[in-house]
């Protein structure tokens, strides 16, 4: 077995076709550059159009690299040019709504179309998965700008934004495709104990549910990126659900939920507090400085200098009696922490 066949992330992506397909998108993306800056005579609405295949062809380029196996580090850097040339592209577009809207509506992000609200979901996604939070406010930006026809519409997209933002739009508890997406809302408003299995339900059906997507069947006519069920993924993140039922179902991010969660549990024991430089009564002093014995949370009983080498004697412990007892740095004569890293 091939190197890429053990690291590829789906089954349906050889490396031959890999390769053809990421110097395909990478080829329309650029060619989409250059019509874009052309000067010649062009059809209306085309520039909207290039904006879009660069937009859209980088997310799927960035699906395409998760799908091969790609280390995903890699793609949480390359993530931002996705999101600027996305917004570049909700910058300069034509809303639907107007008197010339573009040519393809689908491309917009109104919700109420399947292909965008997936769209803004995987987005979504992406940027909490690989560690881009700050993107999430540009992304919901852009569904804002049909504001009365996308916000307070959908019960699943309202409590995702809640657990995104803390922001919260009162919407009725409706899915506007309830295929296949009717058992992941639910999963956002259950009690905890219920929660997998109805994710497990939605995992099961997204990908039939899918059909109406553009991309749907796509690893037979040659434009499959992978069948990723980001929304799944999100939501497990974000209510911290157990994932243990469905994560090796085929089209579960599982690689994403765990990068995460990773992340989350790294941060936390960043933030927690760390313990003092301490010594007890008979070890030497590691560094010169001021050490006391604690007598209660910020008081020092007794503070003494000691030098590099020095025996910590006995003091006077919190029941006022002397004997051995825990020297902890308050000051270092180097001036080095006085916590453990």
């Amino acid at each position: 077995m091939s190197d890429f066949n053990k690291s590829r992330r789906q089954k349906f992506l050889s490396e031959k076709d890999y390769v053809e397909e990421e110097d395909s998108y990478r080829y329309g993306i650029q060619l989409a550059f250059e019509s874009l800056s052309s000067n010649k005579p062009k059809a209306p609405c085309a520039d909207s159009r290039h904006r879009w295949a660069i937009a859209s062809k980088s997310l799927q380029l960035l699906l395409l690299n998760f799908t091969a196996g790609r280390p995903l580090e890699e793609l949480k850097a390359r993530l931002p040019e996705v999101i600027e040339r996305f917004n570049v592209y909700v910058t300069h577009e034509v809303s639907p709504r107007s008197k010339n809207p573009p040519e393809n509506v689908a491309d917009t992000f109104e919700i109420t179309q399947l292909d965008a609200y997936v769209y803004v979901f995987w987005l979504l996604a992406l940027c909490r998965l690989l560690g881009h939070p700050e993107f999430i406010p540009t992304v919901i930006s852009w569904v804002d700008k049909t504001r009365d026809y996308n916000r307070g519409r959908d019960g699943l997209f309202e409590n995702v934004v809640r657990m995104l933002t803390g922001t919260c739009i009162e919407a009725p508890r409706v899915v506007l495709h309830a295929v296949p997406y009717r058992p992941l809302a639910s999963a956002t408003v259950r009690i905890p104990k219920e929660r997998p299995a109805l994710v497990k339900e939605f995992v099961e059906g997204w990908y039939k549910g899918m059909k109406p997507t553009y991309w749907y069947g796509a690893h037979t006519d040659g434009l499959y990126f992978g069948y990723w069920c980001l929304e799944a993924a999100l939501a497990t993140v974000l209510w911290d659900i157990d994932d243990s039922s469905y994560r090796d179902n085929l089209v579960y991010p599982k690689d994403l939920v765990d990068f995460a969660r990773e992340r989350e549990v790294a941060a936390r024991a960043a933030d927690a507090p760390k313990p003092h430089i301490s010594r007890i009564t008979g070890e030497q002093c590691p560094h010169a400085g001021r050490w006391g014995v604690l007598e209660s949370p910020g008081s020092f009983v007794q503070e003494r200098f000691f030098k590099e080498g020095d025996t910590f004697p006995e003091g006077i412990g919190r029941d006022g009696k002397e004997g051995p007892v825990i020297w902890i740095v308050m000051g270092r004569e180097d001036g080095g922490p006085t916590r453990i890293e």
